[in-house]
């Protein structure tokens, strides 16, 4: 029955109204997230693209949902949108993205005047390196696409590892199809939360790594969290059951799921895969969880 006052719209028109009304939302959201980096002279040099664009700050990519399950005071869910926002309007790369990007020029770059990927990629140092982008990086992903060493893939549902689906290569982090020492460098940003077996997954990575190469990534990580631990274990009969309330990434009550709670001890996880490990852009806390950590295989 339909509500007095209120015309029926057909499912034909209907079909045509809700991508109108979306692009219409979407085009608000863009005036207003540009009006605001504009109005808050939010204006940086990008270390991807190499060009002074306003960097783009939205606090609802972390849904109340999402702080919730994890925990997060007002003060961390703003450091979090922080990190997975300020986007550069030129290229798009959030912050973590142009952070791994700074350090790959602080590790690779043997000229301090190259300020940008997008500069140093056009070196000869940068063709002949071989990296591999375990999943997409925003703008990272467009800038290394120049170089002719670059292998990136990203996990795809349902598809075999290795092969390739609509021009993406398919690639499980806990059994990738590289062969030994393939790399000179990994690249994976907000990737290891979501692999079902950690252990795997550095293992892995460490294999496809040459002696002495590099795996410079992002995690999920907060500053009150001492230990890394599991938030969802497998049962013998198969089942996944909770060890904590499990997170949905990126939207608290959907996307993919999160396997590992990240902790202080990291670092030592990582000794014991065998990597020497820094940690970026000093340790994580209140104001500031966008670091980087650069993880070298040892022999």
């Amino acid at each position: 029955m339909e509500s007095q006052g209120r015309l029926p719209i057909s499912p034909v028109l209907k079909r045509l109204l809700v991508p109108l009304w979306n692009a219409a939302h979407y085009a608000g959201w863009a005036v207003r997230d540009h009006g605001g980096a504009v109005l808050a002279r939010r204006f940086e040099f990008c270390s991807v693209c190499g060009r002074t664009r306003p960097m783009i700050y939205r606090r609802r990519v972390i849904p109340a949902k999402l702080a919730q399950l994890w925990g997060l005071s007002p003060e961390l869910a703003r450091a979090l949108a922080r990190k997975e926002t300020l986007d550069c309007a030129g290229c798009g790369a959030k912050l973590r993205c142009r952070r791994i990007a700074r350090t790959i020029l602080n590790v690779y770059s043997t000229n301090p005047a190259v300020r940008s990927l997008a500069e140093w990629v056009q070196a000869p140092e940068a063709a002949r390196l071989c990296i591999a982008e375990i999943n997409r990086i925003d703008g990272v992903h467009d800038v290394l696409g120049r170089l002719p060493n670059f292998s990136p893939s990203d996990f795809i549902p349902g598809a075999k590892p290795g092969t390739v689906v609509a021009g993406t290569r398919s690639e499980d982090v806990t059994r990738l199809t590289y062969s030994d020492g393939s790399f000179d460098l990994v690249l994976t940003s907000e990737t290891l939360e979501h692999a079902p077996d950690l252990e795997a997954a550095l293992a892995e990575i460490r294999r496809v790594l040459i002696p002495g190469g590099r795996h410079i990534f992002t995690i999920p990580m907060l500053p009150h969290v001492r230990s890394t631990h599991p938030r969802i274990r497998r049962s013998p009969d198969g089942r996944w059951i909770d060890v904590e309330p499990r997170i949905h990434h990126p939207g608290g009550d959907w996307g993919y799921l999160v396997y590992t709670e990240f902790g202080r001890d990291f670092l030592e996880i990582l000794d014991r895969a065998g990597f020497d490990a820094q940690e970026r852009f000093g340790p994580p806390n209140a104001h500031d969880l966008a670091q980087v950590i650069v993880a070298t295989r040892r022999p």
